[in-house]
């Protein structure tokens, strides 16, 4: 997608916060660390190009065949940092299980986070990332991330988008062996004029292979949210099932929500499923709540939280969820 250009300027080298818990390792280096990525495009090439060559800091996880753990990462964007342009490769070994938790948070003028992920999942192994995006008005917030999967591996986002100006993530996901999966959760709340903007890329010729994307969010005031989906049936991938749904509860007649979700065929005997909605609060429903005792803020507070609670339980992380509901709760009673 096309980005307006941000001034140039120095990313910072600190260090995030970072824990590790079980049998995973997790190590910083300066510089490209990732492999050839062949084909990948990113969300966008300019700001691709950036995170592959000049990216400051880069971090490594890496689990053993069989490894069980967990990692977490905290990113700032402050004035000391207003430019985070940085790298992030998970490599899991056969049989293992590993979850990144990853949090950015903050604010400065005109600050930009462009962070690339690159995954690899030998075969039997499990990784799971859930993201929390807290970042304030004025950040813009690019993710390109890349995953490949051996056979019967997988690999799940679960990503709440809840701040940033601008919020561009780009999917692509290779399920090139048989049995491996892809499954993909995500909630937002648009609020202001800010973008909110997914696409998804997941070539799949494996057999037996299982995509799954869902979202789920609101839009306030002139907020715009956006989903591009591709699931592509290659040849090879018999009895393969992609399902790829967008849901959006429109909360104001200025707000705007694209969705394109696109199945490609190439082979029989696969299931391919795709939906989108996006329309206004029943108002029977508004009435019974508000019939209840609660205003209409708060009423439709409460569908919007309904709305997103399968992704927000998803998290597995009570701390992380409550704080992912604090911020929906306090968007939504400040909405104009």
């Amino acid at each position: 997608m096309e980005l307006e250009p941000l001034p140039e300027r120095p990313s910072g080298r600190y260090t995030p916060q970072h824990q590790c818990e079980g049998d995973v390792s997790l190590y910083f280096y300066q510089g490209n660390g990732m492999p050839d990525l062949g084909e990948f495009q990113g969300a966008n090439a300019e700001a691709l190009e950036r995170a592959l060559r000049h990216a400051d800091k880069g971090c490594a996880i890496e689990a053993e065949a069989g490894a069980k753990g967990t990692a977490r990462l905290v990113y700032e964007v402050n004035d000391d940092h207003p430019t985070l342009n940085r790298q992030l490769r998970i490599t899991a070994g056969a049989g293992s299980d590993v979850t990144v938790y990853l949090v950015f948070e903050g604010g400065a003028a005109g600050g930009e986070v462009n962070f690339l992920h690159y995954i690899r999942a030998e075969a039997g192994a499990h990784v799971k990332i859930v993201k929390v995006q807290l970042h304030e008005g004025n950040v813009r917030h690019i993710e390109h991330r890349y995953a490949e999967t051996a056979e019967g591996s997988s690999v799940e986002y679960v990503s709440a988008e809840l701040g940033a100006k601008e919020a561009v993530v780009y999917y692509k996901t290779d399920l090139l062996y048989d049995e491996s999966s892809f499954d993909s959760k995500s909630l937002y709340l648009g609020k202001d004029k800010q973008i909110v903007d997914f696409s998804y890329w997941i070539p799949m010729q494996g057999k037996k292979t299982k995509a799954d994307v869902a979202i789920a969010g609101a839009l306030q005031d002139e907020a715009k949210k956006a989903f591009r989906g591709t699931i592509d049936f290659l040849r090879g991938s018999k009895k393969a099932v992609g399902s790829e749904a967008d849901t959006c509860i429109l909360l104001s007649p200025k707000v705007h929500s694209i969705s394109v979700p696109l199945l490609l065929c190439k082979e029989d005997d696969v299931v391919g499923n795709h939906a989108s909605s996006a329309g206004q609060i029943d108002e029977d429903t508004l009435f019974y709540l508000m019939s209840r005792g609660f205003d209409y803020q708060g009423a439709q507070a409460i569908i919007v939280e309904s709305h997103i609670r399968p992704v927000v339980d998803a998290l597995g992380d009570g701390a992380l969820a409550e704080r992912v509901l604090q911020t929906v709760r306090e968007r939504m009673n400040s909405q104009g």
